[in-house]
């Protein structure tokens, strides 16, 4: 978990800050005082580590219960500390010992049981789903894991159950382990299991590998945890002693194994860029405005023009260029031999022009760019996806092909599948691209306040912290909104993404369009160019 922040009392609270230095020089983690600002960084990514006593923070209340109030998929870490040398006591325990979060302090903890740090789906979530079953929520985590990946014990344990039918259960094949203190875990939609019932195990001992049987559309890990009598001592809401394993795990930097590497968060500026013209090439006023906005990046047709680029170039020295790989996927099925014949006398002439960085394709869950015609689901994508950047390699050895942007929400009957459940199934393809695009839009004032904290490229940053992310396409599509308030929109929220880690760019939809096109970004109500280019240039930033 690299997202953390000490949230900290506001009466003495550069006392509280002194108590938490080595800590916070130690791991890295941010401060404040203010629980609001705690709850907004990095959400719903975060930890929150924050003393523990009656009254620390008067504005609120009871803090854990506000705090879990905000935002129930935050994750909490408090500490029981009533004055600041307490807290540095405890934090100095931590950095003591390298327990970043203080799991290995309970008498029962559970080490991570992938290679993969990253949850997909937390417990508790979707309770539409699964009251059908009887339950609440989500009954445990799901934890990203690749196929045939290893899949660890998380605690020492006695296996007492071995499913080895991969669709005879909602779990397919899985394992049971029964721990110290009458807890008991679940590794659910296995490949293989590597253990026998009545094998005594360690912890982080590999005892499977990792798939997607049973109830499952794409390969992870569903940990269950069960403590004895939890049900019927009104520990847990849910039945059959399940109890939310979230609290017990050591997050693998502390977990005393190897685990997969991964790279830090790639720092710098996000770049600010559009799409160019929606329709067609570049026209004089789009690159007018390209050097009056000061863009720095530009998202290209394949068919754009040798002229335009060589003008691109001599106005903004440097600006990042995107080409988009597309073609006509609504009407029939291509297949990959199809694509290429279409693509690739654009693609041959755009990458002996010197581009070198393609989005391949664009929202593939939606049933007018693939979807239900050559492909089914995420999954079949993937292996469409995998075929073609193969191909794309071979002949354009120094191209750095994005996995493509997703149109963002659930499923729409027969129009879109569910952008999460597509991303999971595909999750292979994205592991093999080079960079992953991302799209935001929305509608509404709540949709843009959601956008601007993150909401959608934060799945992204917190599924692949090691990817590089591009928002091919962001925006408000509303036809009733006045471009002036379209555009001040952008503005926040170039203005909130423009330090943000892990992020390269960022193309508003759009420059221009041709005819038939409403929904544009800079028309007649923007007076001026120097109107633009104070809402994207010198007076930005």
């Amino acid at each position: 978990m690299e997202f953390q922040i000490l949230l900290l009392p506001h009466d003495n609270y550069w006392d509280w800050v002194r108590a938490s230095r080595a800590y916070v020089l130690r791991f890295g983690a941010n401060l404040t005082p203010d629980p609001g600002t705690a709850v907004r960084y990095m959400a719903p990514t975060q930890v929150i580590t924050f003393p523990k006593f009656s009254h620390a923070f008067p504005a609120v209340g009871d803090i854990e219960g506000w705090l879990q109030e905000q935002d129930p998929e935050i994750r909490l870490d408090p500490i029981d500390a009533h004055e600041p040398d307490a807290f540095q006591d405890a934090l100095q325990t931590r950095i003591d010992s390298g327990d970043r979060y203080g799991q290995r302090q309970r008498p029962f903890y559970l080490l991570w049981p992938t290679e993969y740090p990253v949850i997909t789906q937390p417990f508790g979530a979707n309770p539409q789903i699964y009251t059908r079953f009887g339950m609440p929520g989500h009954e445990g985590l799901d934890i990203r894991a690749l196929t045939n990946t290893n899949v660890y014990a998380c605690a020492d344990g006695v296996v007492y159950r071995v499913h080895k039918q991969p669709k005879t259960h909602a779990y397919g094949i899985h394992i049971r382990i029964r721990h110290a203190y009458g807890y008991r875990t679940v590794y659910g939609h296995l490949a293989q299991a590597l253990v026998r019932e009545g094998d005594e195990v360690k912890a982080g001992m590999v005892i499977g590998k990792a798939n997607s049987t049973g109830a499952s559309t794409a390969a992870h890990l569903h940990l269950t945890l069960k403590q004895d009598g939890a049900s019927l001592r009104k520990e847990t809401i849910y039945p059959k002693d399940v109890i939310d394993p979230t609290p017990f795990l050591v997050w693998p930097e502390g977990s005393g194994r190897r685990h997969t590497a991964r790279s830090a968060p790639i720092a710098g500026k996000c770049l600010l860029g559009a799409f160019g013209r929606l329709g067609g090439n570049l026209r004089d006023e789009d690159l007018r405005l390209v050097e009056l906005a000061r863009l720095e990046a530009l998202m290209l047709t394949l068919t754009e023009t040798k002229e335009s680029i060589d003008r691109l170039r001599a106005l903004r020295p440097g600006i990042f260029l995107v080409g988009r790989l597309s073609a006509e996927l609504g009407g029939e099925l291509v297949t990959v031999d199809r694509f290429l014949e279409r693509v690739q006398p654009d693609l041959d002439r755009l990458y002996h022009l010197g581009i070198r960085s393609f989005e391949v394709l664009s929202a593939p869950n939606l049933q007018t760019e693939g979807w239900r015609r050559s492909w089914s689901d995420g999954a079949s994508f993937a292996h469409w996806y995998l075929d073609l950047i193969a191909r794309l390699r071979e002949h354009y050895p120094e191209a750095q092909l994005g996995f493509p942007g997703l149109s963002p929400g659930e499923s729409l009957s027969g129009w879109r599948e569910d952008m999460l459940r597509f991303l999971e199934a595909a999750d292979d393809a994205v592991e093999a691209s080079d960079w992953v695009g991302v799209h935001c839009y929305w509608t509404s004032e709540v949709q843009f306040r959601s956008a601007l904290h993150g909401r959608l490229y934060e799945t992204y940053r917190t599924r692949y912290p090691s990817k590089e992310l591009v928002i091919t396409e962001f925006g408000n599509p509303s036809v009733g909104l006045r471009s002036v308030g379209r555009a001040r929109q952008y503005l926040e929220f170039y203005r909130q993404i423009r330090t943000s880690a892990q992020i390269k760019a960022a193309f508003c939809v759009a420059l221009s369009a041709q005819s038939g096109f409403e929904s544009l970004v800079w028309d007649q109500d923007l007076d001026s160019s120097d109107n633009i280019a104070r809402i994207l240039g010198r007076r930005a930033f």
